[in-house]
């Protein structure tokens, strides 16, 4: 029965209670009247609260099918905002489950609506970065019932169905019920593989430009120390020069040919020192401006060590005994000549200057394994710890070394031209008791013949 039938039925009884009253009048005792005029009375106003309770109960359906349709209006543009969300939307249970997705989600995954719902947000991870999404997973759902519980994000890997990986960024709040506990978990995915991208173009630029400004600074100090040091270098065996030319010109009449020959050799032994400078900062700047090459050669390293040994003699005038010794095999070692002559002449200088005179210097070479390994051993004054690590560093001198002239260009040349040929270098050294390097260079198969 609806409402208005109610209300018909309501009006009829109230018809047959008034007729039944009005019989009641005629027929009954007084007695009679009043009980039968109190029952009716009962239920005229039982009938009254009927009506009023019909009335109540009409007004409040009313309310409900305005907020039926409130609800669904608000549902609908819920839904709608949902799908006009830019970025991909989930809804999820605490375990992941996808139960709702719009359609920026079915776009970024590559795959329909229906073939997301249902299915673990998980398995459109990289595999490597599904045990970390746990481990996230589990940390929401643990701190989630903190009153402050805030946003989270974070960055994964993501791989769409029949794509490539993409980078995302995910941003994920809670949905509590009205006791507050977690019933589930709204996520927000934006692909930032292209932000990803500039970025570490940017970055590499940016790393570019700071090396540039560094090497420009560097090289810059470089030239600078190279000329202050140059300059006090060259000094020394210039005033040799000329004081002994000058000596020459005025008095070589009254010396004998003994005491000429002693001036010549210091003028000989200083051109040679200022050679041997220019060289290294010839090959020193060949180096910092990338011109410095590796052209490898067969050579038989016995006849290359023995010339060289015998121009170290010649300029040493026999103040130190070198002794040479060499294992090698009879196939040409495939060395760069250029190279191996710094590397072999500086060290041997290093070991007939700084050790005393008459001490004896060794020298040897051994080829092995289409490698050749050289060693130089001295007894000279020794390499301090604490600049064993800094002596492939150009114009580093040790420092025990302030009273010996050097430029302290030699070692980092010698480092520069080991690794050019991917080769090693070791040394070991005490203070006052020497040092042995030992150079390993391996045979090059890239030969320029």
């Amino acid at each position: 029965m609806n409402l208005d039938e109610l209300a018909l039925q309501i009006q009829n009884m109230r018809k047959h209670v008034a007729l039944l009253q009005r019989q009641s009048e005629q027929e009954k005792t007084q007695e009679d009247i009043e009980l039968v005029t109190a029952l009716l009375k009962e239920v005229y106003l039982a009938l009254e609260k009927l009506q009023r309770a019909n009335e109540d109960l009409q007004q409040h359906n009313e309310e409900l099918s305005n907020t039926q349709q409130s609800l669904i209006a608000e549902r609908q543009r819920y839904q709608e905002l949902f799908e006009e969300v830019p970025d991909a939307y989930f809804v999820t249970d605490t375990k992941g489950l996808i139960q709702e997705a719009n359609s920026a989600a079915t776009t970024l995954l590559n795959i329909s609506k229906s073939g997301l719902l249902g299915k673990l947000l998980e398995i459109y991870l990289l595999e490597k970065e599904i045990i970390a999404f746990h481990l996230k997973l589990n940390h929401l759902r643990d701190h989630a019932e903190i009153p402050d519980w805030k946003m989270q994000e974070w960055e994964v890997n993501l791989r769409p169905h029949n794509r490539t990986p993409i980078i995302a960024a995910v941003k994920v709040v809670a949905i509590r019920n009205q006791q507050g506990k977690l019933v589930g978990l709204r996520w927000i995915l934006r692909d930032i593989s292209e932000s990803k991208r500039t970025q570490g173009k940017l970055q590499w630029a940016e790393q570019a430009m700071r090396q540039a400004l560094a090497k420009e600074r560097e090289f810059s100090e470089l030239k600078s120390r190279l000329l202050t040091i140059t300059s006090h270098e060259f000094r020394t065996p210039l005033a040799t020069i000329y004081s002994s030319a000058e000596l020459l010109e005025y008095y070589r009449h009254l010396w004998s040919d003994e005491r000429q020959q002693t001036h010549l050799r210091r003028i000989q032994t200083s051109v040679m020192h200022m050679t041997q400078l220019l060289n290294d900062v010839l090959l020193l700047s060949q180096d910092e401006t990338s011109k410095l090459e590796f052209n490898p050669t067969p050579l038989n390293l016995v006849e290359f060590c023995r010339d060289l040994l015998e121009e170290l003699e010649q300029s040493d005038r026999s103040q130190h005994a070198i002794a040479f010794s060499s294992k090698c095999q009879c196939t040409p070692a495939n060395l760069d000549a250029k190279l191996l002559r710094q590397i072999l002449s500086n060290l041997l200088s290093n070991c007939l200057k700084y050790s005393p005179i008459g001490s004896t210097v060794k020298f040897s070479v051994t080829t092995a394994n289409d490698q050749a390994i050289f060693q130089t051993q001295d007894s000279g004054i020794g390499i301090p710890p604490s600049d064993i690590e800094h002596i492939f560093e150009p114009f580093h001198r040790a420092s025990n070394a302030d009273n010996i002239p050097g430029m302290g260009l030699g070692m980092s040349i010698v480092k520069q031209a080991v690794d050019l040929h991917g080769g090693e270098i070791f040394v070991e050294s005490a203070i006052g008791a020497g040092t042995t390097f030992t150079v390993i260079l391996p045979f090059s198969t890239n030969l320029h013949i």
